[in-house]
């Protein structure tokens, strides 16, 4: 028997030290398979990047050449330009080379022939260039060459995209394949430890030493496996997260805007629709702005724009703007204000907006339950002081290193839970560097942040100091631009190429009882302008044919008067400094602010209120088909008043779900008694008791109060 024993245990034993070797072999050589297929994965992508980079280069020299008057340096510039073709021929040969699989040859394919189609227009931009052809025609096929580029580039990111698919089901088919390993292994060693708990000690010890060996081998791949994932990670971190936030508003406003075109819609979800394509679209100019601010950071082209402005009416409107959120989170949100404090000031205004929007948005957004304080002060040395509190998440030692760095936040866990793209800190401390203040930090995990905002500010002529909180509240109000009933006099000249913005354009100003004339380029707009006199010019800086700052050059030497208001996507400080030097009186940036709008408009036209129109008989549709049902029509008319009424008590009441319900039904029958008028306006009352506007409420219940008599002169003159 202790033979057979023996013998057994022995067996045991070699068979699991054979079954151990042949895996870990096995293991070794899955792992030593997905090495090498990494390896060719990541020169595969080394190749495609210098592809790209190469073309990306050449694309920076022709945009070079633009601004090159010097033959001389020209000369250089398409010297570089061909300089970087040898590279991508390199890439691309080295690629070609290489084993593919038919997705691979296939985008493969794809990248020569979209390079084919880019590069005669490359050669034909910088054969423009070398005969000093004008600049203007150079751009249009410039314009060619980056549509046909950036369809290049979006292959050769497929490309790249495709590799690292391939790496991970690599290494998924690798854990596939230890993962069987472990369970081999562990049954084995299962077995072994029950024999051994019969035979001896030694087999029990064997076995725990073979799986600690087991366990340091999965300890070695792991950690391969993460330090090459990091790696990865960190090259494409940034650009994912700025793709995600992109992609998501872009998702809101493309979505709501398509559900708004079904037929099935009700007002309301339409009116929650419109309003998620603004709260997107705003986002979203939010995010580019943010980048651009940081392109100009790095560029170090970044500009401090002093104004006079009042110091309580801007925290006013930013704790208006930032209030809903914090309130819809169940926050307490307030500013406290810590007297004496300066009455007006000379900051650059919209830098100091947007530094503390960024601190209050920020302290809202990682704070669940509790408080969000902003402490306003002022120290003896002209010195403004916001202390932005909150009982928050708070940050550790260690990720307070980071936070103010571009593109960062605390950690991973943050992108994935609140999302954002780590900009907004990192620019307010530049922004609060350039205006001589600073910004810093002071918190605890767990324990709520405090972001202390230093900013000097100039006193003016008119600056006094304010000690009462009652003379703070005055700044409180909200400015609003009533457009219900106010209307403009005058007759504007729209200078706009674009087709969609002499839309949106001519629907804002026709609303405001404008006149438009639309022209498409500069030139048109002169020419107008000298046939007839308008009130007031939108000139577009950048159209066909003509610009917008040569056209007002012109303009101004026919009509010095005419005010014109430039309107364009530049948003830069020098682009604004250029348009008012040309000879504009204003400046507006797309997209177009209706407030902004309407604030410019004020400036230079005269504003008039709707006139009662004189009363006209209306008489009921279903009578000229059925002239007996004379009766029933009166007995509604008859009906009416109480039921007007009962609107206008509703309305002032601000009662909405009774008003909601006596409109719609007015709308019905007024509808079926055949008074369309007086059905359309109770519609567009009811449009208005889901946005809840009481102004507009109470000016569409005099149209139907007039509409009313007019039906009542129907009546009698039938």
């Amino acid at each position: 028997m202790k033979n057979t024993v023996h013998f057994g245990f022995i067996s045991v034993i070699l068979l699991m030290v054979l079954l151990s070797i042949f895996w870990l072999f096995k293991v070794k050589s899955s792992n030593d398979a997905v090495l090498d297929n990494i390896r060719e994965y990541d020169t595969k992508i080394k190749l495609a990047n210098l592809m790209r980079d190469a073309t990306r280069s050449r694309q920076s020299n022709l945009l070079t050449m633009v601004v090159i008057d010097d033959p001389f340096e020209l000369d250089a510039e398409i010297t570089k330009f061909y300089a970087h073709a040898p590279a991508y021929r390199k890439a691309r040969k080295a690629l070609f080379t290489m084993s593919m699989s038919n997705d691979e040859r296939a985008l493969h394919k794809l990248m020569d022939e979209q390079i084919k189609l880019a590069l005669p227009l490359s050669n034909q931009v910088v054969e423009m260039f070398a005969n000093a052809e004008s600049k203007e025609k150079v751009l249009e096929v410039i314009d060619d060459v980056r549509e046909a580029q950036a369809i290049f580039l979006a292959t050769v990111d497929r490309f790249v995209a495709l590799q690292t698919r391939y790496g991970e089901e690599a290494f998924a088919s690798s854990r596939e394949q230890f993962d069987a390993v472990i369970v081999a292994v562990s049954l084995a060693g299962i077995i072994v430890i029950l024999i051994a708990l019969f035979i001896s000690r030694y087999v029990e010890n064997y076995v725990m030493k073979t799986n600690s060996q087991l366990r340091l081998v999965n300890e070695d791949i792991t950690n391969a496996y993460r330090e090459a994932e990091a790696a990865t990670e960190s090259k494409s971190e940034f650009l994912a997260t700025m793709s995600h936030e992109i992609r998501t508003p872009l998702t809101a406003i493309i979505g709501f805007a398509e559900t708004t075109l079904f037929s099935d819609q009700t007002m309301e979800q339409r009116l929650a629709s419109i309003n998620t394509i603004i709260r997107s679209g705003k986002h979203l100019l939010q995010l580019v702005n943010d980048i651009l601010d940081l392109s100009k950071v790095e560029a170090n082209k970044l500009e401090i724009e002093y104004s006079t402005v009042s110091a309580f009416e801007l925290l006013a409107e930013i704790e208006r703007m930032e209030r809903p959120a914090a309130e819809n989170k169940g926050l307490d949100f307030a500013f406290n204000y810590i007297f004496p404090l300066p009455s007006e000031v000379s900051i650059d205004q919209f830098r100091v907006k947007q530094i503390l929007l960024n601190l209050c948005s920020n302290a809202i957004k990682f704070t669940d339950k509790g408080h969000v304080l902003v402490n306003v002060s002022s120290t003896g040395n002209k010195h403004f002081l916001f202390e932005v509190i909150d009982s928050g998440i708070g940050i550790s030692k260690e990720q307070k290193k980071h936070i103010f760095q571009a593109y960062h936040q605390a950690d991973s866990s943050i992108t994935r839970k609140f999302g954002g793209t780590g900009l907004g800190l990192s620019l307010s401390k530049v922004l609060a560097e350039r205006m001589n203040g600073r910004l810093s930090v002071k918190s605890e995990p767990g324990r709520g942040s405090a972001f202390l905002f230093e900013l000097p500010y100039k006193e003016t002529q008119n600056t006094k100091n304010i000690f009462d909180i009652k003379e703070v509240s005055r700044f409180n109000k909200k400015e609003t631009i009533d457009t219900g009933g106010a209307v403009y006099y005058g007759e504007v000249l729209l200078a706009e190429d674009n087709p969609d913005n002499q839309d949106l354009m001519s629907v804002l100003l026709k609303r405001m009882g404008l006149e438009v004339s639309i022209v498409e380029n500069g030139k048109e707009a002169v020419e107008a302008i000298a046939n007839k006199k308008f009130d007031v010019v939108f000139m577009d800086m950048r159209m066909p044919v003509m610009g917008g700052v040569e056209a007002v050059r012109l303009i101004r030497q026919q009509d010095r008067h005419v005010p014109v208001i430039a309107v364009t996507a530049n948003a830069m400080l020098e682009d604004k400094e250029v348009c008012l030097t040309a000879g504009c009186n204003d400046f507006l940036t797309k997209p177009i602010d209706a407030v902004m709008l309407q604030k410019t408009l004020r400036k230079y036209l005269k504003i008039k209120y709707s006139e009662s129109k004189q009363l006209e008989a209306v008489v009921s549709s279903l009578l000229e088909h059925d002239p007996v049902m004379i009766k029933l029509v009166k007995r509604f008319v008859s009906g009416l008043p109480d039921t007007i009424k009962e609107i206008k008590t509703l309305t002032e009441n601000e009662d909405w779900i009774e008003l909601a319900e006596a409109l719609h039904k007015l709308k019905g029958t007024a509808a079926n008694f055949g008074f369309e008028k007086l059905s359309a306006i109770t519609a567009k009352m009811e449009f208005q008791v889901i946005n809840k506007n009481k102004n507009e409420l109470l000016k569409l219940f005099i149209a139907l109060t007039a509409h009313y008599q007019e039906i009542l002169l129907g009546l009698h003159d039938d």
